[in-house]
């Protein structure tokens, strides 16, 4: 650190400001994050939105042959695939922004992977028995 009291706060000023500015660019980044996943079978398509809730729901022909009970269970299931998707895609952004390795970029990935698992690859087929 500088002896000069000023170069000091003007240093620390400028950090301040570039740290702003990072946070600005990861929220709109992040604002703008999205994924989608599919079915194993094509029955369904589903698409979340950065908060992972629904934003996008296509069903095949495939989809109406199933009963509702098997169609909302896929529904979910592939929604949690698009929301896993969604957690690794926020950990890129978040490292792109902020770099791999820094302690902003684990804490953010690590709440999304905690709040948006990876499912089983089992899961989807067994719900849909």
């Amino acid at each position: 650190m500088s002896a000069d009291p000023e170069a000091a706060i003007a240093d620390w000023a400028a950090r301040g400001e570039r740290q702003a500015a990072l946070t600005a660019e990861l929220g709109e980044r992040l604002q703008q994050a999205q994924a989608s996943a599919e079915s194993r079978g094509g029955e369904v398509a589903v698409t979340v939105d950065h908060s992972g809730g629904l934003a996008g729901l296509r069903f095949s022909e495939r989809a109406m042959r199933l009963s509702p009970t098997e169609l909302g269970e896929l529904i979910l299931a592939t929604s949690r695939r698009a929301q896993a998707t969604l957690a690794q895609q926020v950990a890129d952004i978040v490292g792109g922004v902020f770099g791999a390795g820094s302690e902003t970029a684990a804490f953010i990935g690590n709440t999304y992977a905690a709040q948006f698992p990876e499912p089983d690859d089992e899961g989807e087929e067994r719900d849909r028995r």
